[in-house]
């Protein structure tokens, strides 16, 4: 994919809310999957934040997301009957 394509895909990915590309974005958008962050809108609810977290932290120890680590293993995924 070329650069210019790939920019374009990665506005589509934040169109609903901006066509700026939303890397730090985290809020609790209460849709019932816990806080939704990244421009890929990753969730605690289901433990994707946490897997990609950890997946950093592998790679990059001393990352500034690691702190969070233990709070969202604390939290752990949950089913959809809790939502």
């Amino acid at each position: 994919m070329a650069a210019e394509q790939r920019r374009r895909a990665d506005q589509l990915v934040s169109v609903f809310d901006t066509t700026e590309i939303q890397y730090g974005y985290a809020k609790n958008i209460r849709d019932g999957r816990g806080v939704t962050a990244g421009r890929a809108g990753l969730a605690t609810f289901d433990g994707d934040a946490l897997k990609v977290i950890e997946a950093c932290t592998v790679r990059s120890p001393d990352n500034p997301l690691s702190r969070f680590i233990p709070e969202l293993r604390r939290l752990g995924p949950r089913s959809s009957s809790e939502a």
